[in-house]
C-alpha cells in the first residue's frame, strides 16, 4: 500500500494529464481498504494525500443514487457525513426487482442482504472471495468418550485482514481445551454450542485450522453450519453446510 501511493503521487508529478491511470491506482488502493488496514498512521495520511491532493471537490456534496424496489423509489435515511453511507431496512418479502441509479462522480459501493429462516441441513454451500470447508476426522465410527479432530479449511484469494470463522458444533461435543487463548496464528474462544477463531491477516492461500473434541453422548446429530468471513467487509466470505454425525 505504500508503494502504491507513492507510485500514485509520482504519476501526478509525471503525467498529470494521465487522469484514467491515476484514477485507477486510486481504485485499487481503495479496493485494498475493502479489506485490508492502513497499518500506520503514516501509511494512511499518504494514502488520503494520494486520493485528495489536487482533487478536493471528491469531498464536496455529491448527488445520492437513486434506489427503486420493482420501479418505486425508497426514500433514504440520512448519510453519514464524510462516508455518505445509508442503510435502510424492509421486511416486504414480496418485491422481485432492485434497481441503483448512479450519476455522482467517483467509485460507490452498495449491498443487498437478504435474511431467510432455514433448517441447518438445508442451507447449501457458498464461497465469495473467502471458501471453507470442515470436515471431522475419527479412527472409525464415533463412540461415546472418543477424542476426535474437527479439521476446518479455509482457502482465501487474496490477503484479509480481521477474519472471523465460527464453527457451530455437533451438540455430542465438548473441546478438549476449554480456554480462550492464542494458537499458531488466529485466536479461540470455545463457547457452548460454538467455536469461534479470529485471525488478525489472512494470507492469499489454505490455511488448516485443526481442533479436538470429546464425543460425550450417543445418538444421532445435526450441526451447525460453518462460516468464514472479513469482519468489515461481509460481503467477502464462505459458508459449509451441516454435518451428520451417528455416534454408539
Amino acid at each position: 500500500i505504500p508503494t502504491q501511493t507513492y507510485a500514485i503521487e509520482a504519476l501526478k508529478l509525471l503525467q498529470p494529464n494521465d487522469t484514467t491511470t491515476i484514477s485507477e491506482m486510486q481504485r485499487w488502493l481503495l479496493q485494498e481498504k475493502r479489506t485490508q488496514a492502513w497499518s500506520t498512521p503514516v501509511n494512511t495520511v499518504n494514502a488520503v494525500y494520494a486520493f485528495l491532493a489536487g482533487n478536493t471537490r471528491q469531498l464536496s456534496p455529491q448527488q445520492p443514487a437513486r434506489i427503486s424496489l420493482d420501479g418505486n423509489e425508497l426514500s433514504m435515511p440520512e448519510a453519514t457525513a464524510g462516508l455518505g453511507y445509508v442503510k435502510k431496512t424492509m421486511a416486504d418479502n414480496t418485491a422481485n426487482r432492485l434497481t441503483f441509479e448512479k450519476t455522482s462522480r467517483g467509485t460507490s459501493w452498495g449491498t443487498a442482504y437478504i435474511q431467510a429462516l432455514q433448517p441447518a441441513s438445508k442451507v447449501a454451500d457458498a464461497a465469495a472471495g473467502i471458501s471453507i470447508s470442515r470436515e471431522v476426522i475419527s479412527s472409525g465410527e464415533p463412540k461415546v468418550g472418543d477424542k476426535i479432530k474437527v479439521r476446518i479449511t479455509i482457502t482465501a484469494d487474496r490477503d484479509y485482514d480481521f477474519v472471523q470463522v465460527q464453527d457451530k458444533r455437533a451438540a455430542c461435543l465438548e473441546p478438549v481445551e476449554q480456554t480462550s487463548g492464542y494458537r499458531w496464528g488466529y485466536y479461540v474462544t470455545p463457547r457452548d454450542n460454538v467455536t469461534n477463531y479470529y485471525f488478525d491477516r489472512l494470507a492469499k492461500g489454505k490455511h488448516v485450522v485443526e481442533t479436538e473434541y470429546y464425543v460425550d453422548r450417543s445418538g444421532s446429530y445435526t450441526s451447525g453450519i460453518c462460516t468464514a468471513q472479513c469482519a468489515y467487509s461481509p460481503e467477502y466470505g464462505g459458508r459449509q453446510g451441516a454435518l451428520q454425525m451417528n455416534v454408539k
